[in-house]
């Protein structure tokens, strides 16, 4: 792999194209504030530059993808829940869109950011005994109090934005390689994002404790590997951790973001979409061989995770 090197003030330039956020985003933000971006549903990775006008007001929204943004020049007001932030030149903003948000007021322009969408999806392979929740942290901690936003550092900024830029030359990154490379760069941005957090005093305890509720559940990923063809009750996946109902679910839910019904669900098509994209299975067997005793619920089940219908993605890898 490539050595890492800073990004010029050139290459920035030449890399970005700014499109106004207001003509892409605003209206993208379905009535209840909701935003759905329009990912790739192979590969729910984008990157994306954006200029504010210093005249408008962004809605409040809040999605089901995660956020990185890169504040590549001005100076603004951000608002994430009830809290406010001023953003400036080389800061990065990390959201993981469960909060509402938004740009409240650009103060300095032009504001321009550069922004790292993606699904938690992307990063979960789903075999390595929970480690790909691990890339995870930074996103799953936020919580009311969680310091969105990390001041220009010496160095981390430089690293992060080199990292993203990698990644927008790798997209739409439509072949395995491309997709390999660009999971790589990612995983790296968020272990760069990782070691900040674990510095922070703020939420240093919190990462700790999350690291051990994480370790205690390896057993669980592990076993559900090697059984996710069969039917899983909650008081299996109890039994398998050793702890009590109540216990199980709210630290399952703390360290995946997910209750373990939703975290199965997710394996599970995670396998369909290997097979539906490896071999010509019918769609009726895959769903079998991953677990699913309805093909009808499988294919609900598909289209609310991956957004598209099972004939749909397989149709993109023909």
């Amino acid at each position: 792999m490539p050595a890492l090197s800073g990004v010029s003030e050139k290459r920035n330039e030449h890399t970005f194209r700014w499109e106004d956020v207001h003509s892409v985003v605003g209206p993208q933000i379905r009535e209840d504030g909701n935003h759905v971006w329009p990912f790739n549903p192979a590969f729910p990775l984008d990157v994306r530059s954006f200029a504010f006008r210093k005249a408008r007001i962004a809605r409040l929204t809040r999605h089901d993808y995660c956020e990185l943004l890169y504040v590549h020049s001005g100076e603004a007001r951000y608002q994430i829940r009830d809290r406010e932030f001023i953003a400036k030149r080389n800061d990065l903003i990390v959201i993981n869109g469960a909060g509402y948000h938004r740009l409240n007021k650009v103060l300095q322009g032009p504001f321009k950011v550069v922004v790292l969408y993606f699904l938690p999806t992307v990063l979960r392979t789903f075999d390595a005994g929970g480690e790909d929740i691990a890339y995870l942290m930074p996103f799953l901690l936020q919580d009311e109090q969680f310091p969105n936003l990390i001041p220009s550092k010496p160095g981390l900024q430089k690293e992060i934005l080199d990292l993203i830029v990698r990644i927008q030359e790798l997209l739409p990154a439509t072949g395995e390689h491309p997709r390999l490379a660009a999971r790589t760069y990612l995983q790296m941005i968020m272990v760069h994002l990782i070691n900040h957090y674990k510095n922070d005093v703020a939420v240093k305890e919190a990462f700790e404790k999350r690291e051990k509720t994480l370790q205690r559940m390896r057993a669980l990923f592990d076993f559900v590997e090697d059984h996710y063809q069969e039917p899983i009750t909650l008081a299996r996946a109890t039994a398998v951790v050793g702890m009590s109902k109540a216990h199980f679910m709210r630290s399952f839910k703390k360290v995946t973001g997910q209750s373990f019904d939703t975290y199965l669900n997710h394996f599970r098509i995670h396998k369909a979409q290997a097979l539906l994209a490896s071999s010509d299975k019918a769609i009726f067997t895959v769903s079998r061989e991953v677990g699913f005793c309805d093909q009808s619920y499988f294919g609900l089940v598909f289209r609310r995770l991956v957004r598209v219908t099972p004939r749909e993605y397989r149709r993109q890898f023909s």
